[in-house]
């Protein structure tokens, strides 16, 4: 058996957290500790907090709806997704999620690859708090391959 990183449990509490456009990531399994190179962390999105509608280039998304409900946008479709949803996002395909409930919400992902996308966590944790400012945004987003789309 090939394993890249050492193979174990992550209990509950553990990782590295940060803050990720109002929302706190705590990384599970990084990039280089599995052979599909994919990148797992926990996000905690308090009321209010989304994702603008974007296209990834090179990454597949797949999130695990732990706790609570969100409004999510899979092409021109929105859909209501609750705990224990799994949200399916494909490369190349527009996609956005809001929790517009009044409690956070925890969820679980896993990019594929994820190596680039870790390092663009790294960057957007690196902006100041608070709502951040488009023209510093959309060319991060670009940098590594994801356009930010208009809202509808």
């Amino acid at each position: 058996m090939i394993t890249m990183g050492p193979a174990g449990v992550v209990q509950p509490n553990a990782g590295t957290s940060f803050d990720v456009i109002g929302h706190t990531a705590t990384t599970k399994v990084a990039s280089d500790g599995v052979i599909s190179g994919s990148f797992t962390f926990e996000l905690i999105s308090p009321p209010g907090a989304g994702v603008p509608p974007h296209v990834h280039e090179h990454e597949d998304e797949m999130i695990y709806i732990i706790d609570g409900d969100l409004d999510v946008m899979i092409g021109e479709e929105l859909i209501a997704a609750s705990s224990g949803a799994v949200l399916n996002f494909a490369r190349g395909t527009a996609h956005a999620f809001f929790n517009n409930s009044d409690r956070r919400v925890r969820t679980l992902w896993c990019v594929t690859p994820g190596r680039s996308f870790e390092h663009f966590f790294g960057r957007l944790a690196e902006l100041p708090p608070g709502e951040p400012d488009p023209a510093v945004l959309v060319p991060l987003f670009a940098e590594y391959g994801m356009t930010i789309l208009p809202r509808a």
